[in-house]
């Protein structure tokens, strides 16, 4: 037996990561939906923008990416550390992508919820 509410709620809580209240609008849980995907767009944009900080600042009479026992280390592991958080990001904003569009093809199912 197929349960709107239920799956709504593992979508949104589970997957997603938000909360979710049966006695919420859909308009307020799209809007929810909506910040988190907007605030997951912030992030990966304010990473990219750090890593290109991080190699104009670079030096750049050195090789970009390099691992040894200096500073220069410290550099790659940096630009690595914040490559890696973006990517994460990115799979966070498509997962939320996801959950719209399923949370969508659900409702479109059952008008009711």
């Amino acid at each position: 037996m197929w349960r709107t509410r239920a799956v709504m709620s593992l979508l949104h809580e589970e997957i997603a990561g938000l909360p979710y209240d049966e006695a919420e609008t859909p308009e307020h849980r799209a809007e929810t939906m909506d910040r988190a995907r907007r605030r997951a767009l912030i992030v990966v944009a304010l990473d990219w923008l750090a890593i290109a900080v991080l190699v104009l600042l670079g030096d750049r009479a050195l090789p970009m990416l390099t691992v040894g026992p200096d500073q220069h280390t410290v550099f790659t592991l940096a630009i690595l550390a914040v490559a890696v958080h973006s990517g994460f990001r990115l799979g966070q904003l498509e997962k939320l992508r996801a959950v719209a569009r399923a949370g969508e093809r659900i409702a479109r199912r059952d008008p009711d919820l």
